[in-house]
């Protein structure tokens, strides 16, 4: 992903990305995320997320606390051919997002985002749109 929209992403959820920087010994977050046509997927992700872990919260024990704990990103890579998001924290509505969010991926071009296919080029598998398709095979 291009270095701005990196950037983009880690300043509107500095929460999720807090090990964005951090060294490869702790964090698999210091290799950034995949490319640029996935951008807004992971943002409509993370504000869902954010918006879960900041505003829903449930009465306990005499006060207002958060139902979901907050999430952190240790990974976002593609793998065969789809986003992949790897975290903590969470309950199973944020499962749900992510789920929703890999499966999105199936179908947009990493490259630019418009709507693609999963094909598979010289044994790699990756999502393309016609453009970038033809790219991918030479």
């Amino acid at each position: 992903m291009r270095e701005e929209l990196d950037k983009a992403l880690c300043e509107k959820y500095p929460k999720i990305f807090v090990q964005r920087n951090w060294d490869m010994s702790k964090t698999c977050m210091c290799w950034g995320f995949p490319g640029d046509g996935w951008y807004n997927i992971l943002d409509m992700l993370c504000g869902a997320i954010q918006d879960r872990c900041d505003n829903v919260k449930q009465y306990k024990d005499g006060e207002m606390v958060p139902v979901c704990p907050q999430v952190v990103a240790v990974q976002v890579k593609e793998k065969f051919g789809t986003l992949r998001f790897y975290f903590d924290g969470g309950d199973d509505d944020v499962h749900g997002m992510v789920a929703m969010a890999e499966h999105m991926s199936k179908l947009t071009c990493e490259d630019c985002g418009k709507p693609g296919k999963l094909i598979t080029t010289r044994g790699w598998v990756h999502v393309a749109c016609p453009k970038h398709a033809k790219v991918k095979a030479l």
